[in-house]
């Protein structure tokens, strides 16, 4: 019985000295309050007379610098404010969350623009707008290829999922997730989406989570990726505040409860964004219509102009339909005209004029097709691959597919392959960040436009190696 009691007792008093072990370990490991300390004062009177100081990620959703000026959704929605209000504004560039909320609070800016997600004790400390926007996750990766995958090597595709730094989606107490079987991780390196996106792009992850908002900013530009979602609830995107900024917080709640101002942000965000196509294959609209004996109208044109080139006639017929659906009359907004929509400065280097007939066209595009292959025949020795940069350069000129080269050289992509490799890269010179480095000498271009001008070409002089399928010879326009 003695004994019974010395084990209870021994026992009782283990109980009680880890019990206070544990409670003394949590008051001393009791996390020290980060807005403990003095609150900048700068409210509205302040800002008048200074400047207003937004925080922003380097983002096309939220800011970003371009030869034309500062421009970004958020960017363009916070200036339209501070111009009605009668504010100088200035942009704080900054990448990691916690920074952005430490320099809010410090008084280095009045106002955060990007995406943040805040926790109970954060909204404590500071106060959120009115929602700008809301999105939800999405999942992005490559599009499957129809055709024979000659880019990098990917690896399992839907193992994995990583998330930007910036993401509000990586907050860890963000619990809106779909049961889905895709596991999430923080990609420790890449800070924001946009980067995120090039990644995935580039095949070196296979999958990202990125809102929907840049789904639909992004997905007309990269037409190599897929989104599929959503994944998870919405978010609300609200600027954030400091609580001892009253009548900032008001101005502003005012201007963006008024009806003028949401209809202008109606129209502000469908400027940046578009519907995002449904996942699946990359395809190429095909000719319809195609007989067996004839392609079109001007077939002995394409026959007689392409027997000097490296090619067949088909292939220059596939860029007529590509072109102008074979509609000799047409002439696009920016000048290119005629079956061939050739520009005007080529084709006044090749005699074409307002008079000029459809085999002059014809002539002229063949006589420039030959030219091309000429500057690529030594860099891209392989015939079929040199094609493809050939009809590239046709479609935005040579010194931007120089260009798309020179930077797959840069991403590790294979700089004389077109498929995979620097169709990727030519996409991406849509993008400031990548045609303003150094090297990049012809700025901007629209790469998705080539990207689909490639495959749609190809894809039209594979259908035409093949006979065709119906018995109705096209009319000019028609597919």
């Amino acid at each position: 019985m003695k004994r019974r009691w010395w084990v209870f007792v021994a026992a009782a008093a283990a109980f009680i000295l880890v019990y206070a072990l544990v409670q003394w370990t949590v008051v001393n490991d009791d996390p020290v309050d980060p807005w403990s300390g003095i609150e900048a004062e700068r409210d509205l009177d302040i800002i008048a007379n200074d400047t207003l100081r937004v925080i922003v990620l380097r983002d096309p959703l939220v800011w970003e610098e371009t030869p034309k000026g500062e421009r970004g959704l958020a960017w363009q929605w916070i200036t339209r404010f501070s111009k009605a209000q009668g504010l100088n504004v200035s942009a704080v560039p900054m990448q990691h969350p916690d920074d952005m909320l430490t320099a809010l609070w410090d008084g280095r800016a009045d106002l955060i623009a990007a995406p943040l997600f805040l926790d109970r004790a954060e909204r404590r400390h500071f106060h959120q707008s009115d929602p700008f926007a809301s999105s939800a996750p999405m999942i992005v990766r490559l599009r499957p290829d129809a055709r024979e995958s000659t880019g990098p090597a990917l690896g399992p595709v839907m193992d994995s999922a990583a998330l930007a730094i910036s993401s509000p989606f990586a907050h860890h107490r963000y619990s809106g997730w779909n049961k889905f079987t895709v596991q999430r991780a923080l990609h420790d390196s890449v800070d924001t989406e946009e980067e995120l996106l090039t990644e995935v792009l580039l095949g070196r992850i296979p999958a990202a989570i990125v809102s929907r908002l840049r789904a639909e900013h992004e997905a007309a530009r990269l037409p190599a990726l897929q989104f599929e979602g959503p994944a998870g609830e919405a978010l609300p995107w609200r600027f954030v505040i400091r609580r001892n900024a009253p009548a900032l917080r008001r101005s502003m709640e005012a201007w963006q409860s008024d009806e003028r101002e949401l209809m202008a942000l109606a129209k502000l965000i469908k400027a940046h964004t578009a519907p995002v196509p449904p996942p699946g294959p990359l395809r190429a609209r095909r000719m319809k219509g195609l007989a067996h004996d004839s392609i079109s109208p001007f077939d002995q044109y394409f026959r007689a102009h392409a027997s000097g080139l490296a090619y067949d006639w088909k292939l220059l017929a596939a860029m007529a339909w590509k072109e102008s659906r074979f509609d000799s009359t047409v002439t696009s907004h920016k000048g290119a005209m005629g079956i061939m929509q050739i520009m005007p400065r080529t084709a006044a280097r090749f005699g074409l004029d307002t008079s000029s007939v459809v085999e002059d066209h014809i002539r002229a595009a063949a006589r420039y097709l030959a030219r091309l292959d000429t500057i690529w025949l030594r860099a891209i020795p392989d015939r079929q691959q040199r094609m493809r940069f050939v009809l590239a350069s046709y479609n935005a000129g040579p010194g931007h597919i120089i260009d798309a080269q020179r930077l797959a050289g840069q991403l590790g992509l294979d700089p004389t392959r077109w498929d995979g490799h620097v169709e990727r890269a030519v996409l991406l010179l849509a993008k400031p960040r990548f045609y303003l480095r150094p090297g990049m000498k012809n700025g901007y271009c629209k790469g998705s436009q080539v990207f689909n001008y490639v495959r749609g070409v190809l894809a039209v002089r594979e259908q035409l190696g093949e006979g065709g399928k119906r018995k109705k010879t096209p009319s000019p326009r028609s597919e």
